[in-house]
């Protein structure tokens, strides 16, 4: 129960020092109603996991747990995720259901179906959409509140669209990972991503293999909900065996 209890309190530690930036010691221990010792005990595992960086009598969150936002991101490692984006198109069925969640890899996604012309593209994506202005296929957005550092729409509004939906396969990405399975570092895309993966019949993930070395601070779901991960062939031993058996692993 104890540890419990310290797990607990750290998650919502780390949360509390994203939202309020650099805290010392002592005024952590007053919000959390607990001995300066516990709350150095809390930062050293805190810091131990990446999830913050620990200074002379306080602490600051990890950069490896700020979001970045999209257009930062889209330039980075672009070769590889077109080649990601290539494998995954092959993997769309004729006539297909597709759901397209966001992200700098998806987009690249989104590009290469401007060149079919039979498939029913659904997206969370503003960027995504704007991509595929010219399609052939039907494209239908969720629309919802639009988080303008992912250029995603969050929201009741777009989870009530997806769960109305019976697609194929949809192709998802992440911020980096746990464990146990992939993370993001917004709680508001956490419903939209869950729903996509109930209404979707095949669910793949796609990601560049410097993702494995990150994390954020909030898992969406586990391994076992994916089909197929798509990543680069930098991926390392240690990366893959994250990954259980019964997901396809397919690297290019």
């Amino acid at each position: 129960m104890a540890r419990t209890i310290n797990v607990e309190r750290r998650a919502k530690l780390a949360k509390f020092i994203m939202m309020k930036g650099s805290l010392s010691v002592k005024e952590l221990a007053h919000e959390f109603n607990v001995s300066t010792e516990t709350i150095r005990k809390d930062l050293i595992s805190l810091e131990k996991d990446n999830i913050i960086n620990k200074g002379h009598g306080g602490a600051t969150i990890s950069t490896n747990y700020l979001e970045s936002h999209f257009d930062t991101k889209l330039f980075k490692n672009m070769g590889i995720k077109s080649k990601i984006a290539q494998k995954a198109v092959e993997l769309i069925p004729k006539n297909g259901v597709v759901i397209l969640d966001s992200g700098t890899t998806v987009f690249q996604i989104a590009k290469l179906l401007n060149l079919r012309d039979d498939l029913v593209i659904i997206t969370t994506s503003l960027i995504v959409a704007q991509a595929l202005e010219n399609t052939k296929n039907q494209l239908l957005v969720t629309g919802g509140h639009l988080r303008k550092k992912s250029m995603s729409f969050v929201g009741n509004w777009a989870a009530n669209a997806i769960s109305s939906i019976n697609a194929d396969i949809s192709f998802m990405s992440c911020d980096g990972f746990h464990t146990d399975g992939p993370c993001i570092r917004s709680y508001r895309e956490i419903d939209i991503k869950q729903a996509i993966l109930k209404n979707s019949k095949e669910n793949v993930l796609i990601t560049d293999s410097s993702k494995f070395s990150k994390q954020g601070l909030y898992r969406f779901t586990t391994f076992d909900k994916f089909n197929l991960l798509i990543t680069d062939e930098n991926i390392n031993g240690n990366e893959r065996d994250l990954i259980p058996d019964n997901i396809e692993l397919i690297t290019v």
